[in-house]
């Protein structure tokens, strides 16, 4: 997988297609290989990116800003200076701080199984229902590895519909899950919802954790310029395992909400 480096901070991404700007990003868990049905089935009509957030180093904990500035120094790079930012649980709360903060650089944001406080619950009722399967912490020599390219192979399921997402990304060492914890349990975004003017779709699934669902009508209600979709019979990784309702929704929200000058992007077949 390529990989940018901004003062020091590595960044995996994936990058296909060509025409309007649409950049995932993971949460508590997950990398770009994490979207990889939005890769194949969008990348046709919109450029299509993907990239991971920071690790903790030692002790330093994160914060929104300095995620927020971290994916705009990694939009830089690449030159993109407009783009639809969607982003899944935690990833959501990143996706809407960089709209608050940069709304020049955000087209629209979409915040997938958001919540904007998760008080009232502790660390192991976020890991319960926010991870895809039974994972073991990375190990600072795995990461290393993977770095390298070899990264450890783990035992999965092949009848488990969240198994790729184990084995690609569902691990991480235990410092960073710490400090994302920590993050999703002290910080609230509701006040910086007010100031999203970008257009924003927040999409859960119908059967995700009630937190996330009350979360998501939190955002959709705050939010000005906000609109709330579940998709049936979906989970909490509805953009994996509803992948085909998630694009279809996410390309009707960009040609209804996003300008299209000219024949640049080009709307999903029906």
């Amino acid at each position: 997988m390529p990989a940018v480096d901004i003062s020091g901070l590595r960044i995996e991404y994936t990058d296909h297609g060509v025409g309007l700007p649409i950049l995932f990003v993971p949460g508590l868990y997950g990398n770009a290989d994490w979207f990889r049905y939005q890769s194949s089935g969008l990348s046709d009509r919109y450029r299509v990116i993907a990239c991971g957030t920071r690790g903790a180093r030692g002790s330093n904990g994160l914060s929104l800003d300095v995620l927020a500035a971290d994916l705009i120094g990694f939009l830089d790079v690449l030159k993109v200076y407009g783009v639809v930012v969607v982003g899944h649980n935690l990833g959501a709360s990143i996706a809407l701080q960089v709209a608050a903060q940069f709304p020049e650089r955000v087209l629209a944001v979409v915040a997938v199984s958001a919540c904007p406080c998760y008080s009232g619950v502790s660390g192991e009722d976020i890991i319960a229902h926010l991870s895809p399967g039974h994972v073991e912490p990375e190990t600072f020599l795995e990461r290393i590895m993977g770095w390298l390219g070899k990264k450890k192979q783990i035992a999965y399921d092949d009848g488990d519909p969240l198994a790729y997402l184990v084995q690609r990304g569902g691990s991480v060492d235990k410092a960073t899950l710490s400090a994302r914890l920590h993050l999703m349990l002290d910080d609230d975004i509701s006040p910086i919802l007010p100031s999203v003017t970008a257009p924003t779709l927040v999409l859960a699934g119908s059967d995700d954790w009630a937190k996330i669902l009350s979360g998501s009508q939190a955002i959709d209600q705050v939010v000005p310029n906000a609109t709330l979709e579940v998709l049936e019979d979906a989970g909490h990784f509805c953009f994996f395992t509803r992948h085909d309702l998630f694009n279809a929704a996410l390309d009707e929200f960009v040609v209804r909400e996003v300008p299209r000058p000219g024949a640049l992007w080009i709307p999903m077949p029906t």
